[in-house]
């Protein structure tokens, strides 16, 4: 009885952990159609390049992550009335001039705990480089990294071999 309490007990916790990662409903990849039923149509960025900004409470409930995080998706295709792609995905920090959100280390935490560990020296606030993962056929890049204003551009890239 105690083995089975413990392996259902187990299951729960590997199951929970596995649904903390966003639910971003397509793939690389897929056509727009389900995103687009649920949200709205892209916007065209540049030729034959659309996106789609989307609020990360909105696909991540279960991840901590507040609307200064926006999932963007990245479609490709010659004009909105053929079929569009999905070519990548960014999860986008939307900082202030003092790197509120950033600092905060809140898309850092997201990234090792959905994507794997990475080293970020003994004190993660200043890291600034990139990492990337091969999951799943996918490859995922996050980066945090200052520009020249001093802000801190952060973001996790998701995309695949074939975009």
């Amino acid at each position: 009885m105690k083995k089975l309490l413990i392996l259902i007990l187990a299951l729960t916790f590997k199951i929970g952990a596995v649904q903390a990662a966003c639910d971003f409903i397509i793939n690389i990849g897929d056509k727009s159609t389900k995103i687009v039923e649920k949200f709205a149509e892209p916007m065209p960025m540049f030729m034959g390049q659309f996106m789609l900004p989307v609020q990360s409470p909105e696909l991540c409930p279960n991840d901590n992550l507040n609307d200064m995080i926006a999932v963007e998706y990245v479609f490709l295709g010659e004009n909105l009335e053929t079929v569009l792609r999905l070519a990548a995905i960014r999860m986008v920090v939307l900082n202030d001039g003092q790197n509120t959100e950033s600092n905060k280390l809140t898309l850092m935490n997201y990234a090792k705990k959905v994507y794997g560990d990475f080293d970020t020296g003994q004190n993660p606030s200043i890291f600034n480089s990139f990492y990337a993962w091969e999951k799943n056929k996918n490859l995922i890049i996050y980066k945090r990294m200052y520009n020249q204003e001093n802000i801190i551009d952060e973001e996790i890239f998701i995309t695949n071999d074939e975009y």
